[in-house]
């Protein structure tokens, strides 16, 4: 599935303070409707600091457990282009 538009639009946003709390809450209410969410993946930018491309890059996450963007040791602070995108259960099936 591609997220070319969004990942675009998402490049020169500063986040939010809550970023992370709100995105990942609207993941997991998706999830909890028994949608076709099957967890959430951290998209990591060509550009990313260190701390971003030390994560795991297939991992998937449920939002629960999903790393708060930006990281803590992100050398971009608000300015981390790196951020969440779904899994959809039929991404996981093809596999």
């Amino acid at each position: 599935m591609s997220f070319e538009w969004l990942n675009k639009f998402h490049k020169d946003m500063e986040k939010p303070e809550d970023y992370a709390e709100k995105t990942l809450a609207q993941y997991r209410l998706g999830m909890k409707a028994k949608g076709s969410i099957a967890g959430v993946a951290i998209w990591v930018d060509e550009d990313g600091c260190e701390a971003c491309r030390a994560l795991p890059a297939d991992a998937v996450y449920h939002p629960d457990d999903a790393p708060h963007l930006p990281l803590l040791e992100c050398s971009k602070g608000r300015r981390c282009r790196c951020v969440y995108r779904p899994v959809m259960t039929y991404q996981q099936n093809d596999e």
